[in-house]
């Protein structure tokens, strides 16, 4: 099955900057890149709307609470309403760029280039904040299990929280570094699985979701560095510096898709409500691919 092109931004209104990450929500494509722009797409990638969000980079976003979150190298995290992208509020706490923003159902992480993440509760208090011994460049969680990851191994990390609620504080909260491997990022979960890549970048490791290292198996076909990977069900699409996209079956261990940008890398991916595959390009550039 191919992914081929359906639609693209144009010289008009694409971003200010390589388009580093994105997020879909609600029909919505939400967009960031060099330059600090936040730019909200249509479905068919018209332009629905752009604001300043960072003071350069918007480095990633999230759906949290229903709010959408940014942060980028300015260290700040801003809590914008979805709809009409007012700010609510900005969270500080940071003393240097965060590069990755992971939500889950009651917190949020974020992680910086001193090697913190900083986790937060649904109102946006403070509750915990890991020292890394590294550099956070991206972060997957599963449950209490906190995956943190630079250029050469992903850390396993059990946070002990008081209790599964909101209310826990870092005085009541402990951590334990159960085990690391090698590894790279980007990280993703497809269910019950953790899929990182190989130090080289072009090989993704599938993992079991839990304190451990128990190796599931590998998928291979990128010729050059992943730089991107999202998940939608059981399903696990790549993209990097090769100029394919790439959708597999992870419980399979198999491609089910692929699809080529012709000449431009690919930095980010989202995934829409309908399936479509978004992929942010070089120079603002943004594509839709739909599986044909």
């Amino acid at each position: 099955m191919s992914l081929n092109i359906t639609a693209s931004v144009t010289n008009e209104t694409k971003q200010a900057g390589d388009v580093v990450t994105m997020v879909c929500h609600n029909g919505k494509l939400f967009t960031g890149a060099e330059g600090g722009k936040l730019m909200v797409y249509n479905n068919d990638l018209s332009l629905h709307k752009e604001i300043q969000a960072q003071y350069n980079t918007v480095n990633c976003m999230c759906i949290f609470n229903g709010n959408l979150v940014t942060t980028g190298n300015d260290g700040l995290l801003k809590i914008w309403d979805v709809k009409t992208l007012e700010l609510k509020q900005t969270l500080t706490g940071h003393d240097n760029e965060v590069r990755k923003l992971t939500p889950t159902a009651t917190r949020l992480y974020s992680g910086d280039m001193s090697g913190k993440v900083k986790i937060w509760g649904l109102d946006g208090t403070g509750q915990f904040t890991l020292s890394c011994v590294e550099e956070v460049w991206d972060i997957a969680v599963a449950g209490n299990i906190c995956f943190t990851v630079r250029d050469k191994d992903v850390t396993v990390t059990d946070i002990m929280f008081r209790d599964t609620g909101e209310s826990s504080n870092e005085g009541e909260t402990k951590f334990v570094v159960m085990s690391s491997f090698e590894g790279r990022p980007p990280l993703a979960l497809a269910g019950d699985t953790l899929c990182h890549c190989d130090r080289p970048g072009t090989v993704i490791h599938l993992r079991a979701n839990e304190a451990g290292d128990t190796d599931l198996g590998k998928l291979e076909g990128h010729t050059k560095i992943i730089t991107s990977m999202v998940t939608r069900g059981n399903l696990l699409y790549s993209a990097g510096y090769d100029n394919t996209v790439k959708a597999w079956d992870v419980s399979a261990k198999k491609l089910v898709a692929t699809g080529t940008t012709v000449n431009s890398v690919v930095h980010s991916l989202a995934v829409g409500e309908d399936g479509s595959v978004f992929a942010g390009l070089d120079n603002g550039f943004i594509v839709k691919m739909v599986k044909q």
